[in-house]
């Protein structure tokens, strides 16, 4: 029989150990890649079990930061989106203009994914289908062109 040590085991909780389960975890070079941020989007709409965590988490610790303050994609926003999402962000004059949400995004828009992940919101098919579309789209044109967006500027949001 062991020895009796007295001692009560650590079965605390941590505040960060939901980051043990995101789906990202192992994948840290999708996430910093522009141009791999269809897949990382994806890793964390379909395939994160954390997302709502990673999304709080993200939101506070990147509160009033400009975009050049935040790197990659979280929670399914690359980081120009949670800028211009982002209400108490700060800005530059030759910044994009924010993303003003106002509840009338209309599903299958980028704008209204935008809203879905910002708001941690159900993503409906429609806004994914879009999203799906638009990459694939986006993807063969860029393809056939030999055109590289610039992934730091997004268009502006209707």
């Amino acid at each position: 029989m062991g020895n009796y040590t007295g001692s009560v085991p650590d079965t605390a909780g941590r505040p960060l150990d939901w980051m043990e389960r995101a789906a990202c975890t192992d994948k840290r070079t999708i996430f910093d890649d522009p141009k791999r941020e269809h897949e990382a989007r994806t890793i964390c709409v379909a395939h994160c079990p954390v997302r709502t965590q990673c999304l709080a988490y993200t939101k506070e610790s990147e509160r009033g930061l400009h975009r050049d303050q935040r790197d990659g994609v979280a929670a399914g926003l690359t980081y120009d989106e949670r800028h211009r999402l982002d209400d108490t962000a700060a800005h530059r004059a030759d910044d994009a203009a924010p993303i003003r949400l106002d509840g009338t995004e209309r599903c299958g828009t980028h704008v209204a994914l935008l809203r879905h992940l910002w708001l941690d919101e159900p993503i409906d098919s429609k806004c994914w289908s879009g999203e799906v579309y638009r990459h694939h789209s986006n993807r063969g044109w860029r393809q056939r062109t030999g055109y590289e967006p610039d992934p730091d500027r997004l268009p502006e949001a209707s």
